[in-house]
């Protein structure tokens, strides 16, 4: 093999493992979004499994303990004399389509609030600001989340207590935490699907590198020989001339 054609073959070697070793990184970068998304799916499955569910007991004299839990809403929360309040002791409303407020009612039909000429809520003789957490109070998951994760409290208007917040709630007779299996078999099925994806995509991933790194393997040592020969071209050529 001529100088010539050893310098052009040198130089395509030279490109051609710069591509291999480009291919490897994104190959690595990839396994490693793999590796975080892998983690992301066992935080959520973890989450998942682990959630818990505010409910509330509701006397029923024909169960043996005297109550049924239901899972906590804002209506049966408000049937038994419970209201929701800001982290600052402001009461939760809703609003009607005319924009006035609703008045929760209690089982009885009794008013839990009245509101005073200030636009004040006015519960067990103390007066409180009103806030409109329409958006909030239509969804029980959401009351709940909010509650479970100490922003929003909660007033029980039939009582002297004052406002319960999460870390108060559980000695609540009325109101219990429990674990949300709910979801869990969901769950359990979107983590398996994901955890079978990941290692799919894992074990191509490896088998690409393998057979990249065996041309990377192949090409440097084939880089090392035609190197050698350009020097010992090189060499002889230097012995020519100083031969003259």
């Amino acid at each position: 093999m001529g100088l010539s054609s050893s310098q052009a073959r040198l130089l395509m070697l030279t490109s051609r493992i710069s591509d291999v070793e480009y291919q490897m990184t994104m190959i690595s970068q990839r396994q490693q979004q793999l590796a975080m998304d892998s983690e992301k799916s066992a935080q959520e499955y973890n989450a998942a499994m682990s959630n818990y569910k505010l409910q509330l007991k509701v006397t029923d004299e024909s169960n043996s303990k005297g109550y049924r839990t239901e899972d906590l809403t804002y209506e049966n929360m408000t049937s038994m004399g419970y209201l929701t309040l800001s982290t600052d002791n402001k009461i939760y409303l809703k609003k009607d389509e005319n924009g006035e407020w609703i008045i929760p009612k209690d089982l009885e039909g009794n008013d839990l609030i009245k509101i005073d000429e200030n636009g004040k809520a006015i519960i067990n003789d103390k007066e409180y600001e009103i806030i409109d957490g329409t958006k909030y109070l239509e969804n029980s998951t959401v009351i709940q989340n909010l509650i479970l994760n100490g922003q929003m409290n909660v007033i029980n208007t039939k009582g002297t207590k004052g406002p319960l917040s999460v870390d108060s709630i559980m000695s609540d007779t009325e109101m219990e935490s429990v674990l949300d299996t709910s979801d869990d078999a969901e769950a359990q099925s979107k983590y398996e699907y994901e955890t079978a994806s990941i290692a799919r995509k894992q074990s191509q991933l490896d088998l690409e590198l393998d057979q990249l790194e065996t041309q990377h393997s192949a090409l440097l040592k084939e880089q090392e020989s035609v190197e050698k020969v350009i020097e010992n071209n090189v060499d002889r050529t230097f012995d020519i001339f100083s031969d003259g």
